[in-house]
């Protein structure tokens, strides 16, 4: 039993999410709904299960961009003119005021292709073993709509149970046939390699064929292709940390020596003294490089987990 405290956080948790939904889709979403000129943006906000319309998905992004970029240049200002009072104030104010609303910008795009990535790589992960399953299960002589339904009610390898799911929600509750509901849920499927197997299903169904002999082929297909994901990835990932070892740590070490070289001489270096090279430093290149590592490395990670 939840206490009443732990309740009314949840209510107010989500009655916030769907007042700001409801404010960002009245102030701007109702104008950018349009089904015919944001069908991709539908169909891949179906494919991450985000539950909002291509309208709010826009106006959120835009609305949320404002946020962030009115907060930032009251943080930054007060930072840079009242605590720091730099000679460039005005220009790194511009600059990380534009930065954060871009960022607040791709919040929300960001959220989505990571959640269409993780239900990818959940599905791939589980492709292999589900499709020698479904061998043995067809090599019983069971229908395709059988194989469907028992694959749907099993509680292990939920990422692909939740899709066969689907399947079998659109034949028994919206009225469709098996290769109709099969072809709707390859479409709504983030997974490249398991909307290509739905679809040879329902080719196979319709058409007829050996789905024992194609299924088994089909895993070990599967199987060949995640080792050489694996191996591909730790390519790259040596690359990765070669490129951060020479740009990001020695080019940082570089600007710092030079900043103190600068300090030391009293001088300055294009105009920018040797506390404003630091503050660059600090500031900017030192968090934005490695976000943009972790970013490269995490989404090559996810094609392979």
């Amino acid at each position: 039993m939840f206490s009443n405290k732990t309740v009314k956080d949840k209510i107010e948790k989500k009655t916030f999410t769907d007042r700001y939904n409801n404010f960002c889709y009245r102030a701007l979403g109702n104008r950018l709904e349009n089904e015919k000129k944001h069908s991709d943006l539908a169909e891949k906000l179906r494919q991450g299960n985000m539950g909002i319309t291509p309208g709010l998905y826009l106006s959120r992004n835009i609305i949320t961009s404002v946020t962030v970029a009115i907060a930032s240049l009251v943080f930054y200002s007060f930072l840079f003119l009242v605590l720091l009072q730099s000679d460039l104030s005005y220009i790194l104010i511009l600059a990380l005021t534009l930065v954060c609303a871009v960022g607040g910008y791709m919040i929300l795009p960001f959220t989505a292709v990571s959640r269409r990535s993780r239900r990818a790589s959940s599905i791939e992960k589980e492709l292999p073993y589900t499709l020698s399953e479904l061998a043995i299960m067809a090599s019983t002589g069971l229908s395709p709509v059988e194989i469907f339904r028992r694959i749907a009610k099993r509680n292990e390898k939920e990422a692909i149970s939740a899709e066969f799911k689907k399947t079998v929600y659109k034949m028994d509750i919206e009225g469709k046939d098996l290769i109709s509901a099969i072809s709707e849920t390859a479409r709504e499927s983030p997974s490249l390699g398991f909307r290509e197997t739905l679809w040879d299903l329902a080719n196979m169904v319709h058409q007829g064929g050996n789905l024992d002999e194609y299924l088994r082929n089909k895993a070990d297909d599967v199987m060949r292709m995640k080792r050489e994901n694996q191996k591909a990835f730790i390519d790259k990932l040596g690359t990765y940390s070669d490129l951060y070892i020479t740009l990001v740590l020695i080019g940082i070490l570089f600007i710092s020596i030079g900043a103190f070289l600068i300090d030391a001489m009293g001088s300055s270096f294009g105009g920018l003294s040797s506390d404003l090279l630091l503050q660059g430093l600090t500031w900017g290149m030192l968090p934005i490089s490695v976000a943009i590592f972790g970013l490269l490395i995490s989404s090559e990670y996810s094609k392979v987990e």
